[in-house]
């Protein structure tokens, strides 16, 4: 019992001090400081160097970190100073240093410019001699300049710095110079003939003179007629029908200027008469139509002679295909058509076109004048057929026909249509005799617009060429088959495949282009080809009238009446 009493005291005693105002306050005790070791100082090397052709103020050593150092480079001599190896750009810089680093100032030679002017057409070879460089040159280099003329140009000599006439010079570079290569054209004499009544206007289209041309100068003539002449073409370095042409002039050229009194277009829409050929070459009558030499076999070789009214007939088809009042037909390139065909005009000027006309076929003649030995055979047939443009034959009893109408009229057209489509369909609308033109033998014809139309008719399966070869990249064969699908694509426009056996010349020509709608389908550049060239200067025959003309068995009136 006392132990508990003596517990309760103690804890009444330790509650009552807990509230006692008089409690007091014991502060923490204050820490005791330790000792501070001072920072180690941190030092790091600055070299500093000079590369050739100048110098450095100091080569730097070691230094505290944060100490400030200021250098300068100093070029000597010819040399300037460009930069520092960590890019700066200022001679004289204060660096702080901030770790260990190596500097160098970098110098180079001073540089002069030479400036090479050019008057005229050439170049400038430029050889360092001990050295420099291609644009600017360092100081005392010394260059060799070579003058190099373009073609047609020639050198005349140097201006500025150095004055010379040899087209090589050394030039030594010790502060800016300038030097002018002069070049000049060569220059070329343009002769122009004048042949007939009428002037020739030179118009200098680029540059050039009066009398000499500079080379490379384009020069425009004009042909001006004098009242009741007219202009006929140009001959010599150009053959042109038109009026004004260019002529580049890069070496001496000659051309002449053909005028011709002015004759009535009647005059070209003829219609002659059968007349004798004497001598006899193997032809022996001649007619004259619408600027066609018709010439017929007479009895000769084991045959009869072509009878005269199957030249009339030949005639007047010639007359029904070029008829100025047809459809659609344009009056002044039929005129060009029919001037090319006497050889007035155009690619074969001089010659006048021909159609041949015979009997049967070559072998039908003993011996055969269409063999290598012809000449010798019939003598002087090679000189009097070379004076005339030729194609191909127009044969009376062709020894394939059967003597029905059709075969008459097929074999008529089909010949004609050739020495036509060669020989003045090529050269009546403006621009014909490049599109039209099938000598494969003498020019690159891949780009024309028959060939192009004619290989899209083969592409598309219009026109077979099995029976030329069947090889459309044999380029012998390109004349023939050109030939061909100009009158087969005629045919086609013309709807005349009536005439031919059952209606149909197919494989050769595809059923499905004997109509325009079908070649505008399955030949579009035939179609384009046909109506830009052929329809304004090849009139379509009327069938009605060919069916008067040619019945079976030689029937048929040729209503062909002479001038």
């Amino acid at each position: 019992m006392k132990s508990y009493i003596t517990i309760f005291i103690l804890s009444f005693f330790i509650s009552c001090s807990s509230d006692s105002a008089d409690s007091v306050s014991i502060p923490d005790p204050t820490p005791i400081s330790k000792p501070v070791t001072p920072a180690p100082v941190v030092k790091y090397t600055l070299s500093v160097t000079a590369g050739e052709g100048g110098t450095v103020s100091t080569t730097g050593g070691e230094y505290e970190a944060g100490q400030t150092v200021s250098v300068t480079a100093t070029p000597q001599g010819e040399y300037v100073f460009t930069s520092w190896s960590d890019g700066n750009t200022n001679a004289t810089r204060t660096i702080t240093v901030s770790s260990n680093s190596t500097l160098t100032a970098n110098f180079e030679k001073r540089k002069y410019p030479l400036t090479v002017n050019f008057e005229g057409e050439g170049e400038v070879i430029e050889e360092i001699v001990n050295s420099g460089r291609t644009t600017e040159y360092d100081s005392g280099t010394t260059v060799k300049l070579t003058a190099q003329a373009a073609a047609e140009w020639v050198f005349i000599g140097w201006t500025g710095d150095i004055e010379s006439t040899e087209e090589s010079i050394q030039i030594v570079i010790g502060e800016p110079k300038e030097v002018t290569a002069t070049f000049e054209k060569k220059k070329y004499p343009l002769t122009v003939n004048i042949e007939g009544e009428g002037e020739v206007l030179e118009e200098i289209v680029n540059a050039g003179r009066t009398t000499d041309y500079d080379s490379g100068t384009t020069v425009k003539l004009t042909a001006v007629p004098a009242e009741g002449w007219e202009f006929v073409g140009w001959t010599g370095a150009i053959a042109s029908s038109v009026l004004e042409i260019e002529i580049l002039v890069s070496e001496a050229k000659t051309i002449s200027a053909t005028f011709s009194l002015v004759q009535s277009n009647e005059i070209y829409y003829s219609s002659g008469d059968i007349v004798p050929i004497e001598p006899v070459v193997f032809y022996n009558r001649k007619l004259d139509v619408n600027g066609v030499k018709l010439i017929a076999a007479g009895e000769i070789g084991g045959q009869e002679a072509v009878p005269n009214f199957w030249i009339y007939k030949t005639a007047r088809v010639f007359k029904l295909l070029t008829d100025k009042d047809g459809e659609d037909i344009d009056a002044n390139s039929q005129l060009n058509m029919i001037k090319t065909l006497k050889g007035e005009i155009g690619w074969h000027q001089g010659r006048p076109a021909g159609q041949r006309i015979a009997r049967g076929g070559g072998n039908e003649y003993s011996p055969n004048f269409l063999d290598d030995n012809r000449n010798q055979s019939y003598p002087g047939i090679e000189a009097f057929e070379d004076a005339l443009a030729l194609d191909d034959m127009v044969w009376y009893k062709n020894i394939d026909s059967k003597g029905t109408g059709d075969d008459d009229i097929n074999e008529i057209i089909e010949h004609i249509l050739h020495t036509l489509h060669r020989f003045g369909v090529r050269g009546g609308v403006e621009g014909s005799t490049e599109a039209l033109n099938i000598e494969a033998e003498e020019e690159d014809i891949t780009n024309t617009d028959i060939f192009l139309a004619m290989k899209e008719a083969y592409t598309n399966g219009v026109f077979s060429i099995e029976g030329y070869g069947g090889d459309i990249n044999n380029r012998d064969a390109w004349p023939v088959m050109l030939k061909e699908y100009q009158y087969l694509l005629t045919y086609g426009m013309w709807e005349f495949s009536e005439f031919w056996e059952g209606g149909s010349l197919s494989p050769e020509w595809n059923d499905n282009a004997r109509t325009p709608s079908g070649i505008l389908a399955n030949n579009p550049l035939g179609y384009a080809l046909y109506n830009k060239y052929f329809a304004p200067v090849i009139s379509k025959p009327s069938k009605e009238i060919l069916r008067t003309i040619f019945k079976d068995n030689d029937q048929g009136e040729h209503g062909y009446i002479a001038d």
